[in-house]
């Protein structure tokens, strides 16, 4: 018997099948030494081995009929073997997609989360440097008012020097110090402290009656209520 019963490798699936091919090589002359010398063997070897029988004219033709059965049986068998060994491959690619599949997601959601940090990032960065453009602009605000501050004091001499000894019932002008054409003091007050501090209206209006000079430095003091 070339083929045997039940051999799921072989190809064949219905038993009378395998039944009529053994019967064949049987009927012509020949056995299972073909059939199994090329059971694990490529078709290309089949075939050339079937090829030196069919071409060797000391070979009778029936056995030559057998040989042929076996090389179909065997035919068969081959292309089991490739149908098995391409599922496998099919198997083994379709995991190899999962897998890529699976690391393209994970790289997407990692892609994501690290956009948006950067994102986040972006934002903060954004912040702080109007933060800083702000802390900047107000230094130089506040450099401002101190190199004004500074040129003032630089410039006004000492309290007791500039100031006149006025009293509000003294008769008569004032008594300004020697430097008076340098130096002349404003009192400037508002509508409603005139009214509030009488005395204070008297010395701004004393002030303003007199005409400066030139080279008179005004001081301009506000007073606050």
């Amino acid at each position: 018997m070339a083929v045997e019963f039940g051999d799921h490798a072989s190809g064949f699936r219905h038993n009378e099948v395998v039944r009529f091919i053994n019967n064949e090589v049987l009927m012509n002359g020949g056995g299972p030494e073909f059939y199994m010398a090329f059971r694990s063997r490529p078709w290309n070897e089949v075939e050339d081995r079937l090829r030196s029988v069919v071409v060797d004219p000391q070979v009778p033709r029936a056995l030559k009929r057998a040989c042929t059965w076996s090389a179909l049986a065997l035919g068969v068998r081959v292309v089991a073997r490739l149908r098995e060994q391409q599922g496998r491959r099919v198997r083994r690619l379709q995991d190899q997609v999962e897998e890529r599949e699976a690391t393209c997601w994970a790289l997407a959601s990692e892609l994501q989360r690290l956009r948006e940090e950067r994102d986040e990032v972006v934002t903060q960065l954004l912040f702080t440097r109007s933060a800083l453009q702000q802390a900047v602009n107000e230094s130089d605000m506040l450099r401002g008012r101190l190199f004004q501050v500074e040129g003032v004091a630089q410039v006004a001499p000492p309290a007791h020097d500039i100031v006149p000894s006025l009293r509000a019932n003294q008769p008569g002008p004032a008594v300004w110090p020697q430097n008076a054409d340098h130096i002349l003091i404003l009192f400037l007050c508002g509508a409603e402290d005139r009214t509030q501090h009488p005395t204070h209206a008297r010395r701004a209006r004393y002030r303003l009656s007199h005409i400066p000079s030139p080279n008179t430095t005004i001081l301009k003091v506000y007073l606050l209520s």
